[in-house]
């Protein structure tokens, strides 16, 4: 409406100015020819069938651009509706957290910088005291990237049927997503498998920024793994197991919000740590989520990157004592 409005202001203003230039050289000649009766009569049917041209010149112009307007309205508003869907498909793909269990405790939070995100999350649980997850960001932005996000968390629930060692698993799903997608794009990711029974967390990282497992005065970076998902044409991953304890915070996330926070005192790591250490004792694995996104929604993004936006994903859990 807004851009009909413009042309209708446009169009307004030249039929004025061609008013207004028409009665000036009508009068410019009856200046200089100074003409008879007969004359004036034919100046001035002149002019007024040169107004009438530029009349119907205009109204024929607005006419064709009232219909490409109408057009284009028509195409905004099918493309609006079809991100509408495919957002609301999105939301409906993050799953439900595990109920908390005694000593374990999950949350997430993921804030999508546009419509429709390339971040997202997953948890499976595959007995009674075991948890699949991944955490993954697709390369790249818009439809190509939602495109990729819902095939990998397809194809990362399918292998999960097959293969429960994360290694295994990262290794069949970059293969897959390499046969189809040719290395680009591409997908970084946290791949892990959570253990309460024997109080274990077995992970990959594939490309993504390390996790943290923050302790009482110490900090583990979860860096091992290999290259981003679907890059290579074959790759092979390590997998690290580590022991859990009371009062561990694990967090995962995505670059959005390590580069959120890049301008602040100290490494992207420092901050969170710092962050998550300034909450009170105890504090749950929402609430440290909460917390970090929240940072991460006032952080300034990359020092010479104007306009930086990017989904801003973390996935967390807290071990308390057992049965807590």
């Amino acid at each position: 409406m807004s851009a009909w409005r413009g042309v209708l202001g446009r169009a307004a203003l030249v039929t004025a100015v061609a008013y207004g230039l028409a009665t000036a050289i009508e009068f410019a000649l009856i200046g200089i020819f100074k003409p008879t009766e007969w004359a004036l009569t034919w100046i001035s049917d002149a002019v007024l069938a040169g107004m009438v041209g530029v009349a119907t010149y205009l109204w024929l112009d607005l006419r064709a651009t009232r219909v490409a307007l109408s057009g284009a309205e028509r195409a905004r508003v099918v493309v609006d509706t079809q991100l509408s869907i495919a957002a609301d498909l999105q939301r409906n793909l993050l799953p439900q957290l595990p109920a908390d269990r005694p000593g374990l405790q999950w949350g997430a939070h993921l804030e999508p910088a546009g419509r429709i995100g390339g971040d997202f999350y997953d948890l499976v649980s595959i007995s009674g005291t075991e948890v699949m997850f991944i955490l993954a960001d697709i390369s790249g932005k818009g439809i190509p990237a939602a495109m990729l996000l819902a095939y990998t968390r397809a194809a990362f629930r399918t292998l999960l049927r097959e293969y429960r060692q994360p290694a295994d698993l990262v290794s069949r799903l970059s293969s897959a997503l390499h046969s189809d997608t040719g290395g680009q794009p591409y997908v970084t990711c946290i791949v892990g498998r959570l253990d309460t029974g024997r109080g274990t967390l077995t992970y990959v990282n594939a490309g993504h920024p390390p996790a943290l497992l923050i302790r009482d005065e110490e900090v583990v970076r979860l860096d091992a793994g290999g290259p981003p998902a679907g890059l290579l044409a074959e790759a092979s991953y390590v997998e690290e197991i580590l022991e859990l304890r009371a009062g561990d915070h694990g967090v995962f996330f995505t670059d959005g919000i390590t580069e959120a926070i890049e301008r602040g005192p100290g490494s992207p790591a420092d901050i969170i740590v710092a962050t998550v250490r300034r909450l009170p004792h105890g504090a749950s694995a929402p609430a440290i989520c909460h917390a970090l996104v929240s940072l991460a929604l006032r952080g300034l993004g990359p020092a010479g990157v104007d306009d930086w936006q990017d989904d801003r994903t973390v996935l967390a859990f807290t071990i308390g004592p057992a049965g807590s």
